[in-house]
């Protein structure tokens, strides 16, 4: 900008110099050949006027009188008569110069004017100035001319010429030094503000201006700092708002993607990757064609874009997880102006849990109507055989109440299991906790199979170090999935032992039961866990098993936020490990 400036200064100097340097040389010869034309017509009429003194003395030899004043007068003399024919000459033989009569200046005189003019002299060789008055003697007529040549006038003006272009060379040095100093001046507050400019254009809206005048580049500044607090306080917004919104997004479990009309995505979140398990980590401002390889989704998309409304469906995707996932879509409309549209906005949904839960309620609604249908169906037929007179047999009717004591036995504890699951299920932690003995735990436990223990002749072991530390549980919990899982060995064993031990680190109290009975094929295990899921369910339910137990243990270890997991071979036996936060 300052080199600018000082170009157009230069520029302006210069164009001032040459149109001074013109105008002086026009006006200064100009003036010059005034001030000798003046000069020469009172040289001219004093020169008349000593001719009307030297005629009145007698006949006047032109010649001689020219050459003597021309001396006296440093001017050129020469006389015409009133033919154009010259008489007499201070410079020349007057005999061989040609008429004159046709001359500008000569012509005019010849009239009764005097009168001047500049002509390049053919004799001399150079420039002069010639005025001619008329003579009006006694003894002759005619014409009385002056000349002097104009070289030494130009010389004169060329020297007055060189002062004045000095005098303004010397002032334009002063103006360039001047416009040098006061463009400097000028452009330092501009180079402030322009690098403020720059530095807020590279996120820097903490820079101020600090400029003391008070004319506009002052006012400017001030403007200029005003602004920039203002951005800084709207950017301190707009950042705090994204942040907002991205913790919102990030906060979000459903995936959320939103492009524009041209299918560019220009927002999205993390849970949108992971469900679709998209590896790419930045895709904004991609076509949401090369991110997300699903034709469903894209004809909702598409549908949603198309109809200009809102749009759903679930579908099945399949990855490293199979998934269920519900989309919706929604077009994006401008708060400003509803008839715009921006884009549209994509919520998908996670809903494979909430299937399988629905698809587990439905097998366990049906499982639970299966399971008290089966005694109940039994109790009544059993009781209107008695009705129909088998009550007056003794021996009979006390077999059918035993069956019928029997079932009811079997559904109070189907009652009983179901309420103890649906407790747990919905308990996010244990709340009645206390440091407990494991090995008192265990104790109590074995007391209550000691009578079938000795039925089956089996051995119950316990291995548990006296050094185990106190675990801080729920007794009973603990007692009811140890009463589960003995119960189950001891169904499913006919020799052998049962071997429950307790071992602990950092994180977890583990236990273990362990038996020596018939094992369970290993397609079975990954279903083990289910509710009333029977590998046998015959023999399930001649033990009186109701097929809830094994799901009561998985869901009181998640209370406690451990797990519980099998290892079993067929005619070896079963381990199951019961891992329990501490």
């Amino acid at each position: 900008m300052q080199k600018k400036l000082m170009s157009s200064y230069i520029f302006v100097i210069l164009l001032t110099i040459g149109v001074v340097a013109l105008f002086s040389w026009s006006r200064g010869n100009k003036y010059f050949e005034n001030n000798i034309k003046k000069s020469s017509v009172i040289q001219a009429d004093l020169i008349k006027e000593i001719l009307v003194l030297e005629d009145g003395k007698g006949d006047i030899d032109f010649e001689e009188f020219a050459a003597k004043y021309s001396e006296l007068s440093n001017y050129r003399i020469t006389v015409i008569d009133t033919d154009g024919v010259v008489v007499g000459d201070s410079d020349e033989d007057f005999r061989i110069m040609e008429n004159h009569a046709h001359r500008e200046e000569i012509a005019k005189a010849l009239k009764g004017e005097t009168a001047s003019s500049v002509r390049f002299s053919r004799t001399l060789g150079a420039y002069y100035l010639y005025t001619a008055t008329p003579l009006d003697l006694d003894s002759f007529d005619g014409v009385l001319r002056i000349s002097v040549p104009l070289i030494e006038v130009k010389q004169v003006a060329v020297e007055v010429i060189k002062y004045i272009l000095f005098s303004i060379v010397l002032g334009a040095l002063a103006a360039l030094i001047l416009a040098y100093f006061i463009t400097r001046k000028l452009m330092k507050p501009i180079d402030e503000l322009t690098n403020g400019a720059i530095e807020i254009s590279n996120g820097n809206f903490d820079r101020r201006i600090f400029i003391r005048s008070k004319d506009q580049i002052g006012k400017l500044a001030d403007s200029f700092n005003e602004m920039t607090m203002k951005l800084n306080e709207n950017m301190s917004n707009l950042e705090d708002r994204k942040s907002e919104l991205e913790s919102v997004l990030s906060s979000m479990k459903n995936g959320i993607i939103a492009v524009d009309n041209n299918y560019n995505v220009f927002l999205y979140n993390e849970a949108f990757r992971e469900i679709l398990e998209i590896e790419e980590r930045n895709f904004e401002g991609r076509e949401v064609h090369e991110i997300v390889r699903n034709t469903a989704i894209f004809k909702l998309l598409e549908n949603s874009i198309k109809n200009n409304q809102y749009e759903v469906d679930e579908i099945n995707t399949y990855g490293k997880k199979d998934r269920i996932i519900k989309i919706y879509a929604s077009p994006i409309l401008s708060n400003s102006n509803k008839n715009k549209k921006l884009g549209t906005l994509l919520i998908i949904q996670d809903v494979t849990r909430v299937r399988k839960l629905q698809n587990i309620r439905s097998e366990f609604v049906s499982n639970v109507t299966h399971e008290l249908r089966t005694p109940l169906t039994s109790i009544r037929g059993f009781v209107d055989t008695l009705k129909d007179g088998a009550i007056k047999d003794e021996e009979a009717s006390e077999r059918f109440l035993s069956i019928i004591d029997i079932e009811a036995e079997r559904l109070s504890q189907l009652i009983n299991d179901i309420l103890s699951l649906s407790e747990i299920e919905s308990m996010n932690n244990e709340k009645s906790l206390k440091d407990c003995n494991m090995k008192d735990i265990v104790g109590k436990v074995f007391d209550i199979f000691e009578q079938r223990i000795e039925e089956k002749d089996l051995e119950l072991i316990s291995e548990i170090p006296d050094s185990l530390s106190t675990f801080r549980c729920n007794s009973n919990r603990i007692k009811q999935l140890l009463i589960n899982l003995i119960d189950n060995a001891i169904n499913y064993t006919e020799e052998g032992y049962i071997k429950v031990s307790c071992s602990e680190d950092d994180d977890y109290m583990i236990m273990e039961v362990e038996d020596t009975g018939a094992g369970i094929e290993e397609e079975n295990l990954p279903r083990l866990f289910e509710r009333f899921y029977r590998i046998d369910k015959g023999r399930a339910r001649k033990n009186g098993g109701t097929g809830l137990g094994l799901s009561i243990v998985k869901h009181i270890a998640e209370l406690y936020n451990g797990s519980v997991s099998v290892e079993s071979e067929v005619g070896e036996g079963t381990k199951f490990t019961v891992k329990l936060a501490k």
